[in-house]
């Protein structure tokens, strides 16, 4: 029995080792995401919830790591967060999980690019294709296969994802629309689980 528990803590091991490649190394857990954005390109993006470090859930799931390493890790962890401005609130909860409170706001026709929590970390997105005065809000995919890997190893996504724009929106896969004051309408994805579909909306300032 002690035999075939070490084989699946490996298997299991090695198949999050090859998730942290495909995907990154944090997982948004448990989190409410909200995003203004005009159609003269002013936005701002807040992000509160809990993250999971799959390196470090692994870690301590498969009891590699003590737990001097597991403090040493979330000291490491709380220092590159606040090293952004954007990092109101760094706060770790357990088992590889913490609570981040970010906000950000600016011009995206300057920035051309914001992303949360940066861009090797990519968990959502808004980006300015000049060339073709589009504007693109975009969440992480997440492949069938790895969404399988990360509930067999216990990691789960829950949260709700809006964007609220006057803008003319000409692509976009939100699972309900409300209409705002003005012409605003807030565009909102109810995420369950990791297969769910990344969110996507795309408006021309033309």
């Amino acid at each position: 029995m002690p035999t075939m528990k070490k084989s699946i803590i490996k298997s299991t091991a090695a198949a999050l080792l090859i998730l942290v490649g495909l995907t990154g190394c944090y997982l948004p857990a448990s989190f409410d995401a909200s995003i203004e954005i005009s159609r003269s390109g002013y936005y701002k993006m807040v992000f509160e919830g809990y993250l999971a470090d799959v390196n470090l859930y692994n870690g301590i799931e498969s009891g590699k790591l003590t737990k001097e390493q597991e403090v040493a890790r979330v000291a490491v962890l709380k220092t590159d967060f606040l090293r952004d401005s954007s990092t109101k609130e760094f706060k770790y909860f357990k088992q590889g999980h913490f609570k981040v409170k970010w906000v950000k706001e600016g011009d995206i026709l300057v920035s051309k690019m914001v992303t949360f929590a940066r861009r090797n970390e990519n968990m959502l997105s808004i980006s300015y294709n000049k060339e073709k005065a589009l504007v693109t809000v975009q969440g992480k995919s997440i492949s069938k296969l790895n969404a399988k890997r990360l509930t067999d190893s216990g990691l789960g996504m829950k949260g709700q994802i809006r964007i609220k724009t006057d803008a003319n929106v000409i692509k976009q896969n939100a699972n309900r629309i409300k209409k705002g004051k003005g012409r605003n309408k807030i565009y909102i994805w109810d995420i369950k689980s990791p297969y769910d579909k990344a969110p996507l909306l795309t408006f021309n300032l033309r």
